[in-house]
């Protein structure tokens, strides 16, 4: 028995961490990317490449997923970093890579193929897919998309996590897999071992407790808390998977289980969150909306969600809604429903992905501030692909007809590059009714006014020639929206003529370079 605490220390430890760089080794029990493998070292000091697993996540055809992605995977691979490191891509099998672009596309100094390998180096931590051969940028897999699955691969460069866990430490709880984890006990730490655990659904989290799962672990479930007490200072951290994968969606729910659910299908909802944290995980195949941690503004409680990416292939597979207390930075989100709900204490450096039906902001319970402000800054939309073309859904930014009460005051969007060359519909659909031919929503009464869109890069407009909406209603108008450095295909953008409204819309500013920084 004296010998467990190091089996325990051996099973735990990354591969190698050199140089700042940390890469963990095989998940026991989880095959790896079928189609892509990684590795990655530090740059300078003569440096080796180590081996980086390839986890994956891939579209099914069971229902609740979305029909025209079925066979769709997406390769990613986390390792931490404090400096600047280089990451070689290679196909498992198959023809060389021919070509690879880094999206963002301003994160990475170096994307080149040689020799039939990707090349990418990043000079910070930071979250970037690679499309390779021009699977996405080369084509359009929007509306009408026939062709063959799509197989994409993101690199998760994240910085150094603090504060981790040992398992033989103060308060920790290890979880072997197949086991059964503790609800309660005497623990402070849960601790997921390295292999495949299955929580199943609404696994209850609460006060004060921290749940790690490492780089080398798969967790398959779902995290709750159902009421609004003992819900404070709660952390899910680590650089391992939680995943919806095992749960079935709703519509999947009411044919084997007539219309009768047992337990929360979103993969992290927790009611009543204060000082909570979200930090570093993957949350993949999720089977409702992904994150939720549910509380109004309270000041100085907020809750954070940093470096989570999040992966969605399912209807209702949004990514994640901040409600009033919850500050967002540093998060990669690619999901089949909506990504960002416009609410909370602010949205920074953020990375957007939508493929079938979701929007990247949705505006429908943006919020009037009151001596403060909600900034969206530094985000990137890499690709706004939609399956649909006469609908309220996708877009970037998009009221959809949804909501009540005014909006906007204290509201600002700042630094939003959107790089996809093949968007398939428009950029702004902000409608408070929503006209034909797009359907028939109608929001509450409440006006939207003062929201400032500052530094707007629009790469290319809808490949189906949508036009950019801003739609009002009689009591519910749309009114002094300012838009300083919008630009469409690298030129200004310098009037309202750049939209198509209706007579509830005026006092549109537009200023060619920013007047002010708020």
């Amino acid at each position: 028995m004296r010998f467990a605490p190091l089996l325990l220390l051996l099973l735990t430890l990354p591969l190698r961490a050199v140089d700042g760089l940390v890469v963990y080794p095989p998940v026991p029990g989880l095959a790896a990317s079928s189609h892509y493998q990684v590795r990655v070292r530090s740059v300078g000091n003569g440096s080796e490449w180590q081996s980086a697993f390839a986890w994956q996540t891939e579209c099914q055809t069971e229902e609740g997923y979305f029909d025209t992605l079925a066979g769709w995977t997406h390769t990613y691979v986390n390792f931490e970093t404090s400096g600047a490191v280089e990451i070689e891509i290679s196909r498992v099998n198959g023809p060389p890579i021919r070509s690879a672009a880094a999206h963002p596309q301003r994160q990475a100094s170096v994307c080149s193929v040689k020799n039939g390998k990707a090349f990418v180096k990043l000079d910070k931590p930071c979250l970037v897919a690679v499309d390779i051969d021009g699977q996405m940028d080369g084509q359009d897999t929007g509306k009408g998309y026939k062709g063959p699955p799509i197989h994409t691969i993101s690199l998760f460069a994240n910085p150094p996590l603090k504060n981790k866990p040992s398992p033989d430490g103060p308060g920790v709880r290890t979880v072997k897999p197949g086991e059964k984890p503790p609800a309660d006990g005497d623990w402070s730490t849960l601790y997921f071992l390295p292999g495949v655990h299955d929580i199943a659904a609404a696994f209850p989290v609460s006060a004060n407790r921290q749940y790690y799962i490492p780089g080398d672990a798969m967790v398959y479930g779902s995290f709750c808390h159902p009421e609004w007490e003992n819900s404070h200072d709660i952390r899910i951290f680590g650089h391992g998977t939680l995943s919806g994968a095992k749960l079935k969606h709703a519509n999947a729910l009411k044919k084997l289980f007539s219309g009768k659910t047992k337990g929360s299908r979103k993969p992290i909802e927790i009611f009543g969150a204060t000082d909570t944290q979200v930090e570093g995980i993957t949350i993949a195949d999720s089977a409702s909306h992904s994150l939720m941690l549910i509380h109004p503004y309270k000041a100085g409680h907020p809750n954070e969600v940093k470096w989570t990416k999040i992966f969605t292939w399912r209807a209702n597979g949004d990514g994640i809604n901040p409600f009033g207390n919850t500050l967002i930075e540093d998060c990669f989100i690619r999901t089949q429903d909506d990504s960002l709900y416009v609410n909370g204490l602010g949205i920074r450096r953020c990375v957007l992905w939508n493929d079938a039906n979701g929007s990247s902001f949705v505006l429908s319970s943006v919020p009037n501030l009151d001596g403060r402000k909600l900034i969206v800054e530094d985000c990137d939309v890499i690709y706004s692909r939609a399956k649909w073309h006469h609908w309220n859904g996708g877009r970037i930014f998009n009221m959809r007809g949804e909501g009540e009460s005014n909006g906007g005051a204290g509201v600002i969007f700042r630094n939003i590059n959107i790089e996809d060359p093949r968007p398939t519909l428009q950029q702004f659909f902000i409608c408070m009714t929503v006209p034909k031919p797009y359907g028939d929503g109608k929001r509450g009464p409440g006006d939207l006014s003062g929201i400032l869109f500052q530094n707007i890069s629009i790469a290319a407009p809808s490949v189906l020639g949508e036009p950019q909406l801003l739609w009002g209603q009689p009591d519910a108008r749309i009114r002094n929206l300012t838009f300083e450095n919008l630009t469409l295909g690298g030129k200004p953008v310098s009037g309202s003529e750049f939209f198509k409204t209706n007579e509830f819309v005026d006092r549109l500013i537009f200023a060619p370079t920013p007047v002010s920084k708020p």
